[in-house]
């Protein structure tokens, strides 16, 4: 009856390890419950009750984002899948033993998020995300990507059962509480040595993170104006009455940060909507502004394309120098359900600045590793990432967002609307924080942060030479326990059965 009580209350802490309303210590606490649960209850009980488990944890983490169907398919999916490393430390652990024992949840956990990031969400509400607060913890992914974290997340409740099925005796605990102790006391050295001996330095640059005016903004959503075939007239008329406040004032408040002493300024993600037919006059208009104003100016703008059927619209940053001319026109490569955009091509630009070297990703694009990895490898010192939200997903999208700077050695600039903007440092600092988009007078405010941002990033392990490395670990680490496991039972198999060679013979029977 006590293992069900573990179950509940991992159950009860699931929720609070992803995506909204994240608590740091549950990502590490639930599984060593639930995990406590599966060893102490037989699998046809603990396997089904954990699905379940899972699967209310994921449809309570992402209420709100998805339609109720779509939530329902995807608590479905992570109560199948989810249960993956409870019955792989079940079926692999008890032909293991010590710490190999330990390292079979961790590595089936690794795996399995590995591969399911390849998919349309890539890492986004990772448990992993709700830990940028703790910046020693967070460098280690500057080293291993955010795998290695994973790893140590999950290798806790392993280690803690072990523990706990010991009684919590050190001594008969052994070794593997002994390196997991070692190694999370290692990261955390580490990391803090490398924010107090390697911090930021150099020069800085002023950088205006602008959201559109939310008043104008929400006056265009409601007009509810979708792509599809029109007259040049009627393209003319929505223009004027929707598109053109919310631009005129964009561009108003960029000249504004500008004579403030802004040298980059950074539209948000759709900050502008246009039709692409007319679409060249407002990047004439940026390029004017940018050269006028000598800096350099991304804006955000979204083309709406003359048909119907999805995909029909183009999620662009157009990049402008202080001389006006245009440096890169970046289409956004991602797909999020419901932007109904066409996928770009997945190469991340850069661009050599007196204010270091600069490149760009667009919103989504940031919950896929290998993607921004692009730009650590270029050498990239800032990345501009313009983003559309909304209240549910704006925190784990910038979770996601300083995980991928840290692991390329990059500040990052995200300018929201419909949400969150923030700004750190390539060690995860936050320098910029502007939230008022839920909280302020639409009237009255302009959504608008303004940061320093160091000039100069540092490249990382992770970004150079490490890459995925730790996941593809997991992965073939996995598959040799798996192999050992499997030789072992076959030894004590063939061990339990009679070797009939040298068996003795039955006496004979006479007739």
């Amino acid at each position: 009856m006590r293992s069900w009580l573990w179950l509940l209350a991992g159950t009860a802490l699931l929720p609070f390890t992803l995506l909204q309303t994240t608590i740091p210590l549950a990502a590490w606490v639930a599984p060593v419950l639930l995990l406590r649960f599966a060893r102490t209850t037989r699998a046809r009980w603990a396997l089904p009750a954990l699905a379940v488990a899972v699967a209310v944890g994921a449809a309570i983490s992402f209420r709100g984002v998805f339609p109720g169907d779509q939530i329902a398919m995807i608590a479905v999916g992570a109560g199948v899948l989810g249960v993956v490393p409870y019955a792989l430390d079940g079926l692999l652990g008890r032909r293991l033993s010590g710490l190999p024992r330990t390292l079979v949840f961790p590595a089936a956990d690794v795996a399995l998020a590995f591969l399911f990031s390849t998919g349309e969400m890539g890492t986004m509400g990772h448990p992993v995300g709700s830990q940028v607060g703790n910046l020693p913890l967070l460098q280690s992914v500057s080293v291993t990507g955010l795998w290695g974290l994973a790893f140590l997340i999950a290798w806790t409740a392993p280690v803690c059962n072990e523990l706990w099925e010991r009684g919590f005796d050190l001594r008969a605990a052994g070794r593997s509480t002994v390196v997991w102790v070692c190694s999370l006391a290692a990261v955390l050295l580490l990391g803090g040595a490398r924010l107090v001996f390697d911090p930021p330095a150099g020069s800085t640059v002023r950088v205006a993170a602008l959201a559109p005016n939310r008043a104008a903004d929400d006056a265009s959503v409601a007009a509810g104006i979708k792509a599809g075939p029109r007259s040049a007239a009627e393209r003319a008329e929505l223009r004027r009455r929707y598109y053109t406040p919310t631009v005129d004032d964009l561009f108003d408040r960029t000249v504004t940060a500008a004579r403030s002493g802004a040298r980059i300024v950074l539209w948000s993600e759709a900050a502008a909507y246009d039709f692409v037919e007319d679409g060249a006059a407002v990047v004439e208009r940026a390029r004017a502004v940018a050269r006028a104003e000598r800096i350099y100016l991304q804006i955000g703008v979204v083309y709406l394309l003359p048909r119907e059927q999805s995909p029909n619209v183009e999620i662009r940053a157009i990049m402008i120098d202080p001389g006006g001319t245009v440096v890169w026109n970046y289409l956004k490569t991602s797909t999020p359900v419901g932007d109904g955009n066409v996928p770009g091509p997945g190469v991340v630009p850069t661009i050599d600045t007196p204010y270091g070297r600069l490149a760009t990703v667009i919103c989504f694009d940031a919950n896929f590793m290998p993607l921004v990895r692009q730009a650590g490898q270029a050498g990239a010192d800032i990345l501009l990432l313009p983003s559309s939200d909304y209240a549910q997903v704006t925190d784990a999208l910038g979770q996601q967002a300083v995980l991928r700077g840290v692991e390329n050695g990059m500040s990052v600039v995200r300018s929201a609307r419909l949400g969150t903007s923030i700004a750190v440092d390539h060690q995860g600092r936050m320098i910029g924080y502007e939230a008022s988009w839920f909280s302020s007078d639409a009237r009255t405010t302009d959504h608008t942060m303004t940061v320093t941002v160091p000039v100069q990033g540092r490249p990382t392990p992770y970004s150079r030479w490490v890459g995925d490395a730790v996941a593809w670990l997991c992965l073939t680490g996995l598959l040799a326990m798996t192999a050992v496991a499997a030789v072992r039972r076959f030894r004590r198999t063939a061990a339990a059965e009679p070797d009939m060679a040298t068996e003795p013979a039955l006496p004979a029977v006479r007739s």
